[in-house]
């Protein structure tokens, strides 16, 4: 049980290590790369934000333990490098687009923290009921639309440029919004379901690149909400 329990607080601990890495790197590592790389992180922190969550619900403790060290965590990954990505990519443009990414940014980080708060007020009273959406918009969806759409403009600066901000803009309303949005394991049986989604990001791959790709996976899963194509069948719980 301890081995377990340092496995989960070690893969939160990851995932905002993984923020704070991609943070340095802007500070630091002055190449076009630095950039890249530091979208890339995003991912990386969520894959390590989904590990601590199947850790910890194997382990059987209180959801508040685990869940209020996660959004700390979650603060640095989902919030702050999002925000600074933002920043950096219009400071790779011109001036205007310099000052849209700071205020883009800091409205972002400030609707990621809501989200948390909100987030951790309802671990901390360990409900459990069973989960199919997401309350508002998961705030690691919103921060890797972020990343996906800056690691797309990289590849077409000109057409895809303000993309980022738009993504960003758009985002931050929605998680603090009540919109219902599809839980991703429910998310990715309809993918295998469905098949034509899944053949349709493959040719917008080729075409146009895997960023690109991944840009329009993310577009669609904000429709999905914004247009309500689905409807909870029980109420819903607030999540990250």
């Amino acid at each position: 049980m301890a081995v377990r329990a340092h496995l989960a607080d070690g893969l939160s601990l990851a995932n905002g290590a993984s923020g704070v890495a991609g943070i340095l790197i802007l500070l630091t590592w002055q190449a076009p790369r630095a950039l890249t790389v530091a979208c890339v992180l995003v991912f990386l922190a969520w894959g390590f934000d989904a590990g601590d969550g199947l850790a910890a619900r194997g382990l059987g403790r209180p959801r508040a333990v685990g869940e209020v060290m996660d959004s700390l965590c979650d603060v640095a990954s989902f919030g702050v490098l999002p925000a600074i990505l933002l920043t950096v990519h219009g400071l790779h443009l011109d001036r205007p687009t310099v000052v849209a990414g700071g205020v883009i940014g800091v409205l972002f980080y400030a609707c990621v923290v809501l989200r948390l708060r909100r987030y951790t007020v309802h671990a901390v009273g360990d409900h459990v009921e069973p989960r199919r959406f997401f309350e508002g918009l998961p705030s690691p969806v919103a921060a890797m639309c972020v990343a996906a759409s800056i690691l797309a403009a990289r590849v077409s600066p000109g057409p895809l440029a303000w993309v980022p901000f738009v993504f960003a803009a758009a985002c931050a309303p929605l998680m603090v919004s009540t919109i219902p949005f599809k839980d991703t394991p429910h998310l990715a049986v309809w993918l295998v379901r469905a098949i034509w989604p899944i053949p349709a990001l493959v040719i917008v791959g080729v075409i146009a690149g895997g960023a690109v790709a991944v840009v329009v996976f993310f577009a669609a899963y904000l429709a999905s909400g914004v247009l309500r194509l689905h409807v909870p069948a029980r109420p819903l719980n607030p999540s990250r």
